[in-house]
Parts: C-alpha cells; sequence; structure tokens
C-alpha cells in the first residue's frame, strides 16, 4: 500500500464528516455496503477508481486531493460560516470567531511529525479536543485563540528561538499550504508585487488581519491590521507569545520572498504602532 493509499481513509472520513453526511448517504452514493465504506475510512479497503470519483463529486472536494493527501477547495475564508465543519465536534473554546483556515495550522502539524522525535503531531491534536480528520481539510475553520495555544505548545516544548520559528516555516510553508498561488507567484518579477498580491489572497487564508502594503521612494513597509472581535483576547495574552507570533510573521515574508523570486531579503519588525498587541508592522530591509 503506497502513501496516497495510506491517506485514502481519513481523507473520506474527514469529507465525510465536513459535510456530516452520515455513512449510509455516503456508501449509496458510490454503490457499495457501509460496511465496505467504513472499511475504507479505516485503510482496511481501497475504493476503486469510480467509487473515488464518485464519492469527490458527491463530497465535493477536488478529485486531485490523492495527490497531496489534504483536502483543498480553494474558497475564500467566510467568517463563522454554518455551512463548514458541520459533523466535527469544536470545543467551545475554538467555536466563536473561526476566521482562519486549518491551513495555517498545516507548518506546525508538519514540525511535529517530521522534526520531533518522537513525533508530537497526535498529542498536539489531543490537545485540542478536535478529531484528526479536522487537519485534514484545509477549509475547516479555526479562531485565533487555537493560533495562540499552538503558539504557546511550541513555547513549552522551547521551539521558539528564530531558528527554530524560521524551521517551522521553511518546512511547513511548501506547495501544500501555498496550493497554486506558490505557482503564480513566481511569475512576478519583483517584491512589491509579490507582497500586493500575498496581502490581496489573505482572504484564502484568514480574515483575522487586513494587511496593507506602502510603498514610498526609499522603503516598502507590509502592516497587519487586526480586526476588531481580536480584542477581546489582548487581556491574557503573553508577551512571548507576542514575540513568537512576529518572528513567524517576518519568516513568513522572507520565505515568501526566497520561495517566489529567489531573493534573500529581510524584514525587520518596526516599532508599535497599533493599539492591538496582535498589530504589527515590517520594514522591508533589503531587496
Amino acid at each position: 500500500m503506497n502513501e496516497h493509499e495510506v491517506s485514502i481513509g481519513p481523507l473520506m472520513k474527514a469529507a465525510r464528516k465536513f459535510r456530516k453526511f452520515n455513512q449510509s448517504d455516503v456508501a449509496h452514493a458510490i454503490g457499495c455496503s457501509q460496511s465496505a465504506l467504513s472499511k475504507m475510512e479505516h485503510n482496511l479497503l481501497v475504493p476503486s477508481a469510480p467509487q473515488w470519483f464518485l464519492f469527490a463529486r458527491f463530497t465535493a472536494i477536488p478529485p486531485e486531493t490523492l495527490e497531496t493527501g489534504f483536502i483543498d477547495r480553494h474558497s475564500k475564508v467566510k467568517f463563522n460560516s454554518d455551512q463548514v465543519s458541520l459533523g466535527f465536534k469544536i470545543p467551545k473554546r475554538y467555536r466563536s470567531f473561526r476566521s482562519q483556515k486549518v491551513r495555517e495550522i498545516y507548518p506546525f502539524l508538519q514540525y511535529l511529525e517530521k522534526k520531533m522525535t518522537p513525533p508530537l503531531h497526535t498529542e498536539y491534536m489531543n490537545t485540542l479536543s478536535l478529531d484528526p480528520e479536522f487537519f485534514i481539510d484545509f477549509d475547516n475553520l479555526i479562531n485565533f485563540q487555537l493560533i495562540l495555544d499552538t503558539v504557546d505548545y511550541f513555547i513549552k516544548l522551547g521551539k521558539n528561538t528564530h531558528e527554530d520559528i524560521r524551521e517551522i516555516v521553511q518546512l511547513g510553508q511548501n506547495e501544500v499550504y501555498w496550493d497554486h498561488y506558490g505557482i503564480e507567484w513566481k511569475a512576478l518579477t519583483d517584491v512589491n508585487t509579490v507582497l500586493k498580491e500575498f496581502a490581496k489572497e489573505q482572504v484564502f487564508f484568514q480574515t483575522d488581519f487586513q494587511l496593507k502594503v506602502d510603498m514610498t521612494l526609499d522603503k516598502t513597509t507590509i502592516s497587519y491590521y487586526p480586526e476588531y472581535h481580536l480584542k477581546q483576547l489582548s487581556p491574557n495574552i503573553k508577551r512571548e507569545t507576542i514575540d513568537f507570533l512576529n518572528s513567524y510573521r517576518e519568516a513568513t515574508l522572507e520565505n515568501l520572498i526566497r520561495m517566489t523570486l529567489g531573493k534573500s531579503v529581510r524584514f525587520e519588525l518596526m516599532p508599535q504602532v497599533s493599539t492591538s498587541l496582535f498589530g504589527a508592522r515590517f520594514l522591508l530591509k533589503t531587496a
């Protein structure tokens, strides 16, 4: 059984639960028994090619999902949408103000799976009380509290140096994370254009922050403006959590330019310019 076959079961379960379909409905749609579908979801039986395409059509997932092992419908984030994650039990802590895709957790999961010995991705998911299949579908919505809890988990592991954070970004913000944008943006010719496209397409990643690129004759800055609903989280935030978050943003911007243009640039966090702890502005130092 190859890697893609191993991933079929969780993919099928994740897609079914996303739509809140029961096994009998899906089994009927693809022409098999409920028992057979259950075996497919547990990797005890591999669906035929026709069954897989019927399943993809019925659950509205791209058939090429098998290539990456993750479901990605290339859709925009809809704040607190009640049309997604219908079959998953989401703890109360993570239910309100869901404005980010699970995609944003993917780099952290990759690090926990591939760089920690023993792998800690399962332990991490257990601490959140979320099903492992929840993280397979990039269109499942999470809130910023889950991002903060993830950051704090890494801090407790002692994985919060600049080197650690850069490794998380470089490992996890790969072709799966960037999807087709990573390909399209490689056709762009300069740093400012890439940054503007990155800011414009944030709605396909998250809507907790608006990103704005400002350019003058002598400098370029990119700012993160938090939406109002994040204000409720500010009183409980720790300084080291904010420091991690900003280091992660900095590494993301630098990695983005390296990936798209093949250039090494540096971004520097500017002095506090926001009334919110979550806001930040970065200055492009070299291009």
